[in-house]
């Protein structure tokens, strides 16, 4: 192989002399506001970084994902960081400005300095070391860095539009998403229904004239959480979930009976529930209860920053890659080797990209970054600088300790 034990100690020296070039990387990337929808100027930073580390290709693909190549090498990774991020409310109360990227104590604070800008900054160090240390040499892979769009609402679809239109397929996947310096394989799936009442409207002084869709709605809803108790565990993502979360009712005015009753459910899926068994489960409780009602699952429309329009089914699969994959090893190495300890493995609790990846695809997805999963979406997002330097250690190891147990067959 290539990579040897010194040459990585010596990468790794280099690396730790230049965590305030790494920092910095991490603080710009926060200070760079990137709602869904409104990724265009971090895209922008990103490609200029690519360029002036050398990366041999550097583009905005036509859905606005950013993506880098090292090598051409035939084993094909991808790695993986969603750069947009939610929205900051006026309710959240944060220690520091989120966007100032506010550095103490060897912290940094504010929104996306846990999900999940920091693998972007890592990735592109890694990258840097890459191309600076074999830029002379055939490499046994094909790297590409991606720094994906709209991730936070439409999970799954920048990399099934990087495959399915860009021509871009990996056969190994790394995400970005929080994992606290563990590797991740998998996660619960995840889907939107919405079920549907109807009745009959009449002036609430005549109520018994009218039908009432709510009432039609109600033994519903109460089959659905007691549902929710009984759903079974299993290992090693644990149960899933069915929660009613909005309710949404129609009545010519506020003095009638209404005729229509809406519920949207957000459904969590473990290893062994899908869509079709997540539907079957409310068509028995509707039939249990003789209701008259309609199910359906929404679809999400929105457009990218760059104008691409896109329409994606509110199903995203359940996905675990074995213990024992090459991949899975390779990052337990890996990280193993970083940590000079044993690495831990573990699953997300919520969605991630490689819905698609692993989802759809079938493609070996792991996942490994700093920053506690339980810290995103909040104005809580913190982030240790020296966790951050460990995962960029991690990024820049782990194509050459795949290839190398590839080559061990």
């Amino acid at each position: 192989m290539i990579n040897t034990k010194s040459t990585n100690q010596k990468i790794f020296a280099e690396l730790e002399n230049e965590q305030d070039e790494l920092n910095q990387l991490i603080q710009s990337l926060i200070q760079i506001r990137s709602y869904s929808c409104e990724e265009k100027e971090i895209v922008e930073f990103i490609l200029h970084k690519m360029a002036e580390y050398n990366f041999d290709e550097a583009f905005s693909d036509k859905f606005g994902n950013v993506v880098g190549r090292i090598g051409n090498g035939p084993i094909k990774i991808l790695f993986d960081a969603h750069i947009d991020t939610v929205k900051v409310t006026e309710s959240e109360e944060w220690l520091y400005p989120p966007f100032e990227g506010k550095i103490v104590d060897g912290k940094i604070y504010g929104r996306g300095a846990v999900d999940e800008k920091p693998a972007m900054a890592g990735y592109l160090m890694a990258g840097k070391k890459i191309k600076k240390y074999f830029a002379n040499e055939s490499l046994p892979f094909t790297l590409y860095i991606v720094g994906s769009v709209l991730e936070e609402d439409a999970d799954g679809y920048p990399l099934y539009h990087l495959i399915i239109n860009e021509g871009i397929k990996p056969d190994y996947v790394l995400l970005g998403e929080p994992t606290d310096l563990k590797v991740y394989r998998g996660q619960r799936g995840r889907m939107e229904m919405k079920i549907t009442t109807t009745g009959k409207s009449a002036h609430g002084a005549h109520n018994q004239q009218g039908i009432n869709a709510v009432y039609k709605m109600n033994p519903i809803i109460d089959g659905i959480e007691k549902l929710d108790k009984s759903l079974p565990a299993v290992e090693p993502l644990g149960k899933g979930s069915i929660t009613v979360s909005q309710v949404v009712t129609r009545a010519p005015s506020l003095c009638s009976v209404p005729d229509y009753c809406q519920i949207h459910i957000d459904r969590r899926l473990t290893l062994g529930e899908s869509k079709e068994s997540a539907v079957e489960q409310l068509q028995k409780i509707i039939q249990d209860k003789k209701m008259d009602a309609e199910i359906s699952i929404p679809d999400y429309e929105a457009v990218s920053w760059k104008g691409t329009k896109f329409k994606e089914e509110a199903y995203f699969p359940t996905w675990v890659l074995e213990k024992d994959h090459v991949l899975t090893q390779a990052g337990l190495q890996t990280a193993s080797n970083i940590l000079s300890k044993s690495a831990e493995l573990g699953t997300w609790a919520f969605s991630t990209n490689g819905v698609a990846t692993a989802g759809h695809f079938d493609i070996p997805t792991i996942g490994f970054a700093p920053g506690k999963e339980e810290l995103s979406h909040s104005s809580k997002e913190e982030l240790l600088l020296d966790d951050l330097l460990l995962a960029t250690k991690f990024y820049f190891a782990l194509p050459f300790q795949l290839c190398e147990l590839l080559n061990q067959g």
